[in-house]
């Protein structure tokens, strides 16, 4: 991949981060970065994990099967930006 193909793929990647982060933030009432755990720092509960599942399917219009449940796919903004595009690249689970 050339350097004017990754820019753009890393351009996307951070903003879909981004975009995750602030949702994170907006769900968990706390001001996060991309890489905060909110599984670990505890601002996240088994109701609001699936709330993030239900957002991240139809925000990024992708369906998150049983074997992608893995709290390592939503454990951050930035892992679910990464889970994210993997399932639109069609890459599949982890």
């Amino acid at each position: 991949m050339r350097v004017e193909q990754v820019e753009p793929v890393v351009a996307r990647h951070a903003e879909l981060a981004e975009e995750l982060r602030a949702y994170f933030g907006s769900i968990a009432a706390a001001e996060l970065g991309s890489d905060d755990d909110i599984f670990a720092l505890g601002l996240v509960n088994s109701l609001r994990a699936l709330e993030i599942v239900v957002h991240v399917e139809q925000t990024y219009g992708i369906s998150v099967e049983v074997e992608d449940l893995d709290l390592d796919n939503f454990r951050t903004a930035a892992r679910a930006a990464a889970y994210v595009e993997r399932k639109r690249s069609g890459k599949g689970p982890s």
